[in-house]
C-alpha cells in the first residue's frame, strides 16, 4: 500500500488515513471505494458503503454499482457528493 505511505509521509505518522478506507473519485462519474466492510443501500440516487467506523455516502443521480468485490467497490453515475459519517453522526450505519 504505497499510496497510504505516501500519505503517512506527507501528512505526518499520527494520521489516520481514512480508517483503512481508500477512495478514488474519477471526476464525477466514477468512484471505487477499497477496503470497504460491505454495501449498506444502494438507490439510482444515493448509495451507502459501510467503512471500519461508520459509512460513506455517496449522492448523486443515475448512479450504480458496476462491480462490488469483497475489496472494492465501483460505483458509476453522475457523483455529487461524498460524505463520511460514523456511528455517531445523523448518517445510517
Amino acid at each position: 500500500m504505497q499510496f497510504i505511505q505516501d500519505v503517512k509521509r506527507v501528512f505526518g505518522e499520527k494520521t489516520q488515513f481514512l480508517d483503512g478506507c481508500e477512495v478514488a473519485l474519477y471526476g464525477n462519474s466514477a468512484l471505487v471505494v477499497s477496503g470497504h466492510k460491505g454495501l449498506r443501500s444502494l438507490s439510482s440516487e444515493q448509495v451507502v458503503v459501510r467503512v471500519k467506523k461508520g459509512a460513506l455516502v455517496i449522492a448523486g443521480s443515475d448512479l450504480a454499482v458496476v462491480k462490488a468485490g469483497p475489496e472494492e467497490i465501483y460505483v458509476s453515475g453522475v457523483i455529487r457528493s461524498l460524505t463520511f459519517g460514523d456511528r455517531n453522526s445523523g448518517v445510517s450505519v
